[in-house]
């Protein structure tokens, strides 16, 4: 990406403004701090919230705030399910939970969370931002138990999880940004866009996983793959004798390599990868024609830019 799509200027704003947040008196705390931030995100969600304000607008004090607020809750999520999935690298470095423990890492997810909340509570526009924002993440983490379990593995069900989990965050980032800047009219587009964004942006997280299967080493786990929207579309074009032997599996160590295997040439096979190709690109051009609704400036282009990175990216 290039530096003046990167909004160099302002990510520095943001960023010294965010850890600053995050600072506490616990040397503990400023350990696992320091250690988590060590490698830098992607900062999608700052990422959109300036671009659509330069879009509409100005950037002011009030959209580096809602972008900390985002950012906050989102890297309080990733801690948490961190846990849940019992995963032991994120962005090339160990976990949390991996390197202390889980109990560790829901404190510390909590502790994030707190920390979103009291910045959320000095600003009166905010106050309903944090409560629905955590309603929909946990919903969505608790449909995706439910469906897994009992093997409801449709597209709808998909949806409705990764709805939940990461298109109605980055949906916030985008109708947040024009509420700030009172463009009402807007608000519905702009909460279409961030939709459409969020619903491509979790499929190619989808397409990373296979894409990454053998560099990872088996990171993969079978509850993992199963909710991912080329194993989904797979399994209901799979015969019944291959639903059953799928679902019906209790791997020991010595079969997972064979059973992964397997399981990925099933799934290139019978075209979930395909589909899922098709799905993502269909999301990304409706968000992007969206976009031909709003000012051809700097801004403008440069948020399509960022849609296309989303699209291509390899991590």
């Amino acid at each position: 990406m290039k530096k003046k799509f990167l909004l160099k200027k302002e990510l520095k704003i943001f960023e010294k403004q965010f850890l600053f947040f995050l600072k506490s008196k616990i040397l503990f705390l400023n350990k696992i701090k320091n250690y988590f931030f060590l490698k830098k995100g992607k900062y999608v969600r700052p990422l959109l919230i300036f671009l659509i304000t330069k879009m509409l607008g100005t950037i002011s004090k009030k959209t580096y705030k809602l972008a900390s607020i985002i950012e906050l809750i989102h890297t309080a999520s990733i801690i948490h399910d961190d846990v849940i999935d019992n995963s032991s690298f994120r962005r090339g470095f160990l976990t949390i939970n991996s390197l202390w423990n889980n109990k560790i890492a829901v404190i510390f997810g909590d502790y994030i969370f707190s920390k979103s909340l009291n910045l959320a509570l000095n600003y009166n526009h905010y106050n309903n931002l944090f409560s629905n924002l955590i309603l929909k993440m946990s919903e969505g983490e608790l449909y995706q138990i439910d469906f897994i379990k009992n093997h409801k593995f449709s597209e709808k069900n998909y949806k409705k999880i990764i709805f939940n989990k990461t298109a109605f965050l980055l949906s916030t980032c985008c109708e947040q940004s024009g509420k700030l800047l009172k463009k009402k009219h807007t608000l519905f587009f702009l909460k279409k866009i961030g939709i459409l964004i969020g619903l491509s942006f979790q499929i190619k997280d989808d397409l990373l996983d296979y894409n990454n299967f053998n560099q990872q080493n088996l990171v993969l786990k079978l509850n993992e793959t199963k909710i991912t929207l080329p194993f989904i579309y797979s399994f209901n074009k799979a015969s019944f004798k291959e639903k059953k032997w799928i679902l019906k599996l209790n791997l020991s160590k010595k079969k997972q390599n064979f059973f992964y295997k397997k399981l990925i040439n099933f799934i290139w096979f019978l075209g979930g990868i395909e589909f899922s190709i098709y799905k993502m690109k269909l999301f990304t051009n409706k968000a992007l024609i969206q976009l031909n609704n709003f000012p051809n400036n700097s801004a403008n282009k440069s948020l399509k830019t960022l849609i296309f990175f989303f699209l291509n990216r390899k991590f």
